[in-house]
């Protein structure tokens, strides 16, 4: 077996034992009553940005104290479901939330409300199991046209079908790069603040029309002062990516790396003119010179 082919089965077998632990854990958390929430709105700021994976479980209502992390249902509203921080705790034995961002919520829990407690927090991996579908079924569909591909055309196809899931699933989530308006309110000296929170994985820059910038990290808060009209006359903010130049670096070095690796292993194949004979092949003898 070439040294290309004991890669490629490496790889596999470590993507496999890290899906089959994840898979074992998820397991025997929701069989001991747990489960998971994913973060999809802003409220919680850098304590839980949006993307983030949050592990639950059951808690005593009781015992429940203000700064617990919790995850419930409003009050007649059991479709939906939020996760914030308790605010208060009343003497009539109900409980008050607030995120981080926005006053405090409008309501009074009771234990009936309450889905459980936050134990573990995982930054990112909430896009992840988003994705996992459209992963999964890209991974499946790239799996069968490998296979019936030709040997030498094999790696080059899976790079490429690999890749082409992946910006599918990019373009389609978008966790990156994102932000997401709070608010835009009129200044009485003229122009706006606008203020608004990061909600992708990688920074980005909040810039005010012919004005000031302010570059938010997933899940901070920033807001600029607009004070001059476009070319439209409005005021005018634009978002862009704020990403350092270490990040495109070691970008293109990871999209580098397949190409070296097969350079590489086809330099050490051709060198090795023994490499893929069968064994016992005899080799070229020595020719006497007269």
């Amino acid at each position: 077996m070439t040294r290309r082919r004991w890669a490629i089965r490496i790889s596999c077998w470590i993507a496999a034992a890290l899906v089959g632990v994840f898979v074992l854990f998820s397991a025997t958390w929701f069989i001991e009553g747990g489960r998971w929430e994913r973060v999809e709105t802003p409220s919680m700021g850098t304590v839980a940005p949006v993307g983030t994976l949050l592990w639950i479980k059951p808690a005593d209502f009781d015992h429940l104290k203000v700064g617990d992390f919790i995850t419930f249902h409003p009050p007649g509203d059991r479709s939906t479901t939020y996760s914030h921080r308790v605010y208060k705790v009343n003497p009539d034995h109900t409980i008050e939330t607030k995120g981080v961002i926005p006053a405090p919520d409008p309501w009074k829990l009771t234990a009936k409300d309450v889905v459980g407690k936050v134990h573990m927090r995982w930054w990112g991996i909430g896009w992840l199991v988003a994705a996992a579908p459209l992963l999964l079924i890209g991974a499946v569909v790239s799996a069968f046209v490998v296979s019936v591909t030709k040997e030498r055309w094999k790696l080059p196809v899976g790079l490429v079908l690999g890749s082409l899931v992946l910006t599918v699933a990019i373009t389609v989530y978008r966790p990156f790069i994102n932000a997401k308006q709070i608010a835009f309110v009129p200044s009485r000296s003229g122009g706006a603040t606008a203020t608004y929170v990061g909600t992708g994985l990688l920074p980005i820059r909040l810039q005010a029309h012919a004005g000031p910038h302010v570059v938010l990290a997933d899940g901070h808060v920033g807001s600029v002062h607009v004070a001059k009209q476009d070319s439209t006359h409005k005021l005018r903010v634009t978002l862009k990516p704020a990403v350092p130049w270490e990040f495109w670096l070691g970008l293109i070095i990871c999209c580098l790396l397949p190409a070296v690796g097969v350079s590489v292993t086809g330099a050490k194949s051709a060198a090795d003119p023994a490499e893929g004979s069968p064994e016992g092949a005899p080799q070229h003898p020595d020719i006497p010179v007269h």
